[in-house]
């Protein structure tokens, strides 16, 4: 599992199937086919860091699972991860821990807006955006992300027109960016920061893939550029994408404003939110204390997949069109050329190519006739599913010769 120095060996296939894995066996619910390489859901195909494995099983073999209190430790670890590896310094009291991110948005979104109010945001992006909204009363206000030969970049012009209605009361931004895998520079983002303050709408700042940032881009914690800082902004981390623990349902916010923090705070009494995984804050603290050394190794791996992906798209999928992401380790896979109808494109990738992708048209009407792929497994699945692909095109192709 692992090599002597403690980091994991990422080309080391371990079988994930029978292990409840939504990744690889709910294929047959989500897809309709169960003979299908997955390389969907964000989660990784990798072992989460030595250590973190070892401190859980510690913990496991005491046979008493209560309930778990949060020590100070947990929250110094968050502290000092941030200031390390973000530059932004936080205080104890700006954070509220959460059963995840989605759930910790939601909260956000009951707790500072009305039912009707608008929540912008950047399509395409992650799903639950959409539903995070619609399902609790508000309204859906898309600033489209401009896409400029597969370099997404953000309509300003338009953000400014939806930030100037008074109905719209949040902005929910995706910072690094689900699915297209921008990573914002920090002029991008200062952009945001002043439209917001002149017509005084707060950021949500879902930064869940903050520590998956590739060689030559940075991230910038978007309320850190406040002065000293953006009160106007809920922040939304966790570890569980960094570090492979997402199954263990614990995330964080960041509210620097008293009056917002306890607005939220509420909402997590009123639904009884106040208790959190034991395995979960066990893990967070670990890999936030120990798991530096793993992550390094695990971003240098990502992104030889990254450009593993771009060579082979470019050289034997050349009508297929990918940018090689900034972070995350997702990609977006432009299909347009050979498909026009979704569900066409859904049905090639599923019983022809016989591969489990995201389809685009989930992430928003602009995402159609793109896929998303996850990058995050053994380079071996990865040329696999990139094969497949390949094949199913050329049977395509032959037959409708």
């Amino acid at each position: 599992m692992t090599r002597n120095n403690g980091i994991s060996d990422f080309d080391q296939i371990i079988s994930r199937q029978t292990t409840g894995s939504v990744k690889w066996d709910a294929l047959g619910k989500i897809f309709g086919s169960e003979d299908l390489l997955p390389l969907w859901v964000a989660d990784m195909d990798f072992p989460s860091p030595e250590a973190v494995i070892a401190k859980l099983n510690q913990r496991a073999s005491h046979p008493i699972y209560g309930y778990n209190t949060q020590e100070a430790s947990l929250y110094q670890s968050i502290i000092d991860w941030v200031k390390r590896r973000h530059g932004w310094e936080i205080e104890k009291d700006w954070i509220l821990v959460a059963p995840g991110v989605v759930p910790s948005i939601v909260l956000s979104i009951l707790a500072l807006s009305e039912p009707g109010d608008g929540v912008i945001i950047q399509p395409p992006v992650y799903p639950p955006f959409f539903a995070s909204i619609k399902d609790n009363d508000r309204q859906v206000i898309e600033n489209p992300l401009i896409n400029k030969g597969g370099h997404y970049e953000i309509d300003f012009e338009d953000l400014e027109k939806k930030l100037s209605n008074p109905s719209n009361k949040l902005f929910l931004l995706c910072s690094p960016h689900n699915p297209v895998g921008r990573v914002w520079t920090k002029e991008e983002l200062k952009k945001i920061y002043e439209l917001c303050q002149k017509y005084e709408v707060d950021v949500l700042s879902d930064e869940i893939h903050n520590d998956l940032v590739f060689q030559g881009h940075r991230h910038t914690v978007f309320a850190s550029l406040g002065t000293p800082v953006c009160k106007q902004s809920v922040t939304f981390m966790a570890a569980s994408k960094t570090f492979n623990v997402a199954g263990l349902n614990f995330a964080f916010m960041i509210v620097p404003c008293k009056r917002r923090r306890g607005l939220i705070q509420g909402w997590m009494n009123r639904l009884h939110l106040n208790r959190n995984n034991l395995f979960g804050v066990l893990a967070t603290e670990t890999a936030y204390q120990e798991g530096e050394q793993w992550l390094d190794s695990l971003l240098s791996y990502l992104e030889k997949n990254a450009d593993f992906l771009v060579e082979f798209v470019q050289t034997r999928l050349p009508h297929i069109k990918v940018t090689k992401p900034e972070g995350t380790y997702l990609a977006w896979l432009d299909f347009r050329a050979y498909f026009t109808d979704a569900k066409e494109l859904e049905d090639f990738l599923v019983h022809t190519a016989k591969v489990g992708l995201n389809p685009g048209k989930n992430f928003g009407s602009q995402g159609e006739g793109f896929a998303r792929i996850n990058l995050g497994t053994q380079r071996s699945v990865l040329l696999e599913a990139l094969e497949r692909i390949e094949k199913a095109l050329r049977t395509k192709s032959s037959t409708n010769d």
